[in-house]
Parts: C-alpha cells; sequence; structure tokens
C-alpha cells in the first residue's frame, strides 16, 4: 500500500500532538539509544534525536515515499538513521534503550511477534513507549464508513475486505506485553476531543491515513463518492467550535528486566 508523504505530512495532524505528550512521558535521556517504529516522515524522530543529543535513533518504515522524506526531513541531523524495513522484520539484538512507536502499531496484525522482537532489541532495563488507537477508537469512524458503503452500496466493492488494523483493549495489550516478559507495566487511555474548522480538513485528515484501506479498492469516481458520503456525515458533529468528534488512543510503557 503505497503512502501519500506529502499528503500525510500536510493535513492537520492530532496524532503528532499525541506524539510530543508520547515523548515527554517517556523521559528521553540525552545518551539514549532509540529505535523509532513506524517513523514515517520524520517529524517525531528529530525531536527524539535532538532529546538524545550524545545517543542515536534508528527509525524503521516499510514506506519508502514515507522515508523519503523523513530523509529531506532529517537530513541535518547527524544522528538518525533510517531503514526501509517491516517491524516484522527488525533484528536490533541488544541495541536500543527505548523503543519508540507513536500511531504506527496498528497497521500490524501481528502485534505478540512484533512484540517479542522488540523486547530482543532492547538492552537489560530498555523500556518501550508506544501510542496508538485504542479499540473502538472512533465510533463516527466506523459508523460513517459504514453509511457511505450502503449509501452508494458499495458493498460488492468490500465482499472481501479485511481490517488491515489491531486496535487493542488496554487489558489485551498488557496481557500481551506481560507475556512477551516485559515488567513495570503501565497501559492506559486518553481521550480527546478533536476539532476541524471545515469538511474538507477532515477528509483531508482521514484520507491521509484511516481511509485509504477503503479507498485503494475503489477506482477514482467511485473514491470521490465514497470520500464524499463519509465526509458529509461529519455534519452531524458540527458545533460552534467545529467538527467535533472524539478519538481514544492507547498509551503503553513497559521495562525489559
Amino acid at each position: 500500500m503505497r503512502w501519500d508523504a506529502e499528503k500525510y505530512d500536510s493535513t492537520k495532524a492530532p496524532q503528532i500532538d499525541a506524539g510530543r505528550e508520547l515523548i515527554a512521558m517517556a523521559q528521553v535521556c540525552d545518551t539514549d539509544s532509540i529505535l523509532d517504529i513506524g517513523c514515517g516522515t520524520g517529524k517525531l524522530t528529530v525531536e527524539l534525536a535532538s532529546l538524545a543529543s550524545k545517543g542515536f535513533v534508528v527509525g524503521i518504515d516499510p514506506s519508502e515515499e514515507m522515508l523519503e522524506k523523513a530523509r529531506t526531513v532529517s537530513k541535518e541531523v547527524k544522528n538518525i538513521s533510517l531503514i526501509q524495513i517491516t517491524a516484522q522484520l527488525m533484528d536490533f539484538n541488544g541495541r536500543f534503550d527505548l523503543a519508540f512507536s507513536n500511531s504506527a502499531l496498528q497497521w500490524i496484525k501481528e502485534q505478540e511477534k512484533v512484540l517479542d522482537i522488540v523486547y530482543n532489541s532492547l538492552t537489560e532495563g530498555g523500556r518501550i513507549a508506544f501510542q496508538l488507537p485504542a479499540d473502538n477508537f472512533c465510533k463516527e469512524f466506523f459508523n460513517y464508513t459504514k453509511n457511505a458503503t450502503t449509501v452508494l452500496h458499495y458493498k460488492k466493492f468490500f465482499a472481501d475486505w479485511k481490517s488491515p488494523w489491531y486496535f487493542p483493549t488496554d487489558e489485551e495489550y498488557d496481557d500481551k506485553l506481560k507475556h512477551v516478559g516485559f515488567k513495570n507495566i503501565n497501559v492506559f487511555y486518553k481521550d480527546y476531543r478533536l476539532v476541524f474548522e471545515s469538511i474538507n480538513e477532515v477528509l483531508d485528515w482521514w484520507a491521509s491515513a484511516g481511509l485509504r484501506p477503503y479507498l485503494e479498492l475503489l477506482d477514482e469516481k467511485a473514491k470521490e463518492y465514497f470520500k464524499y458520503a463519509f465526509a458529509m456525515s461529519f455534519e452531524n458533529n458540527r458545533t460552534e467550535k467545529g467538527i467535533e468528534f472524539g478519538f481514544r488512543r492507547l498509551f503503553a510503557f513497559a521495562e525489559k528486566q
């Protein structure tokens, strides 16, 4: 699945704000060696590298389009390396003090396999700081994609569609981390209220990531109809502040001992 890195980077991105909260909670040390899983366009990778000024950051991402943008963003930063690889193929035995991932792990179905690989990539005493959308993270997203499919009679396009995502509950993720061997686990939800000024802003944000698995199954004309039907449903969420809806994220912290 190809990513439009420019579109992803140019849209309003609440996940970046959540990522900065994650960085603050991760308590990065200046000597840390950091693995940034799903580094995307590199904005947060650069911020991590600045904090770990005497250490280094390795950013991985399967998307060449994203990494091309990340290389541009980080070209002046000496302590960043970028590698095009999926998390499932990582092999960094005992190399990192911190494994960081912001809004990326939801794209990985083989979660326990990747958590095991992450565990092995950490030094003794190493830690994780993850953030991803939680189970049922946004009821509007699921309701409005379903509505668009029904109204447009597009069920035929999605007859064999399977969700590409993994959205965990806090208890489920806590159990997975324990199973792999992590200690001092802290998994919790954080609820956000997202506000967009216009329907176009809403659509640009969802189309840059969440809608992509739906849109890639449609031809160009059908894509436009689907995007319009989906986006216009958000008029139901208009308040005096703008178009407003909730979004639940899951934060996970743990240590290897």
